[in-house]
């Protein structure tokens, strides 16, 4: 056998039969194949591909097993070695010469991106050609590898970005069921407990078991899409690494091998394009509504008023002590110890100690605004937070979009219908504290997890700053007399 092309064939046989590159941590498998570790551990990882397979060589079909993976250090030395000669997978010794004419090749033809001699580029076939000396382009081509480096390796950076995104967006789902779960099963038992020593009705199980399987069914169904979308977008990201990876190999390779083949490797890395996955709404269908319940809260309806000795300066309370809206200027009001001095916050005259106390506030078109109630010795003149460990239990609505319980160390709330009425139920006993979106016939929006109540509570309001044309409308405590 001719040397030259017996050195080709060890050189083959270096080779990985996924990447086709030389065998990197070389691993060999039950029916005795080698391949690189990664490349087969990221091949078996493709989804659908173990099922379809049931773990078989890529090769010949074998069924075998993934643990019996066999590290092969002897192969891995041989690799090492033949490296050194600069050699590599595909290159051959044969290809330095011309077939045709028996010449050297250092020609290339940039238009065909082939290697030539010198008599085949003075044929008709390159004859309009731009040919040139191998050496004067190498700079020139090891430029364009770097370039289309950089940006496979942006699109690479794209891709872990958006694998994070899409575990967040999963884990941020997670939450969200879980919590309307946690909803639904408290706000049927508090209507259970609501109705006192009534029995509730096989009707009332029946809904209770129908919202919680909706919701089973919702959570499968959007789980499934954003798994497809985290397992397309890992599926990319391993050929796009396997493309990274080919393209650093062949810019370390001498210039005869780096120019080999090298048009369409470009062409490759300057049409990759990263397929965003179709974005998944995580918008719950599934409300936690309780038919009736609203009818019952009424029946413990507080006829709350608003306290004007604890009103910010620049808020403007109503002469029935129903109203409040922000002014535009800040009014000479005595600073009593009752007033709040850097928030615009009014709170309830009626201190709340024990029972069941049921208010509805119309918040109308409103950017902003913030509902719920305080502990009675909050402080009113220094820095706030609005959490139920400084004493405020409270909804907010910031931005026209923003729902969010307390500070941030609460979740957004997913508000589907935007309330122009909100309800507030606080049961002193239970240790509870619920909203309810009346415009959306009475969905539930939040609920407190139990937090011993330490002490009076009074009514919080808050319509924060008036913030274009849409801020301007007062919040308006809604009154329960006469309603169906």
């Amino acid at each position: 056998m001719d040397p030259a092309a017996l050195v080709e064939a060890v050189v083959e046989e270096l080779a990985c039969p996924i990447c086709m590159a030389y065998l990197r941590e070389p691993v060999s498998i039950d029916c005795g194949h080698s391949f690189c570790h990664s490349c087969l551990a990221g091949l078996w990882e493709v989804p659908g591909e173990s099922q379809n397979w049931g773990y078989t060589c890529p090769l010949c079909r074998t069924p075998v097993q993934p643990g019996n993976l066999r590290p092969n250090w002897q192969l891995a030395n041989v690799v090492e070695k033949v490296c050194l000669l600069g050699l590599h997978p595909g290159m051959g010794l044969k290809g330095d010469v011309c077939e045709l004419h028996g010449e050297q090749l250092k020609m290339f033809c940039k238009e065909d991106g082939l290697i030539t001699c010198e008599t085949c580029s003075r044929s008709s076939e390159h004859e309009a050609h731009s040919v040139v000396p191998m050496e004067d382009v190498a700079w020139e081509y090891k430029w364009k590898l770097h370039e289309a480096l950089e940006h496979l390796r942006k699109e690479q950076e794209e891709a872990w970005k958006l694998e994070v995104g899409e575990r967040k967006r999963t884990a941020t789902w997670k939450i969200q069921v879980e919590t309307r779960k946690q909803s639904i099963v408290w706000e049927f038992e508090k209507y259970r407990q609501l109705l006192k020593h009534k029995p509730p009705g096989q009707q009332l199980e029946v809904e209770a078991a129908s919202a919680l399987a909706s919701l089973e069914r919702e959570e499968r169904e959007t789980r499934q899409k954003l798994e497809l979308n985290h397992d397309a977008l890992i599926q990319q990201s391993r050929v796009l690494c396997r493309l990274i990876a080919e393209l650093e190999e062949r810019s370390q390779r001498p210039v005869r091998w780096m120019l080999q083949g090298i048009r369409e490797v470009l062409n490759r890395s300057k049409s990759w394009s990263f397929q965003r996955p179709e974005p998944v709404s995580l918008e719950l269908k599934t409300d936690c509504r309780v038919p009736g319940l609203r009818e019952i809260l009424k029946t413990y309806a507080a006829d709350v008023h608003l306290d004007p000795d604890t009103a910010y300066s620049r808020l403007i309370v109503s002469e029935d002590r129903k109203c409040v809206r922000y002014g535009d200027t800040n009014q000479k009001l005595p600073d009593n110890p009752e007033r709040f001095y850097r928030y615009n916050i009014v709170l309830g005259s009626q201190c709340l100690s024990s029972g069941r106390h049921y208010w509805e506030v119309e918040v109308g078109d409103r950017s902003e605004w913030g509902l719920g109630v305080c502990k009675e010795d909050v402080d009113r003149k220094e820095v706030v937070y609005l959490s139920p460990n400084y004493g405020f239990w409270v909804i907010r609505l910031r931005k026209g979009n923003e729902y969010r319980a307390g500070t941030d160390e609460y979740p957004l709330l997913p508000l589907p219908v935007p309330p122009r009425r909100v309800g507030v139920f606080l049961d002193y006993e239970a240790q509870d504290i619920s909203f309810y979106n009346v415009t959306d016939n009475g969905s539930h929006i939040f609920t407190f997890p139990h937090h011993p109540f330490p002490g009076r509570l009074l009514p919080y309001f808050s319509p924060c700053y008036s913030i274009g044309a849409n801020n301007t409308a007062p919040l308006a405590i809604c009154s329960l007399e006469g309603e169906d």
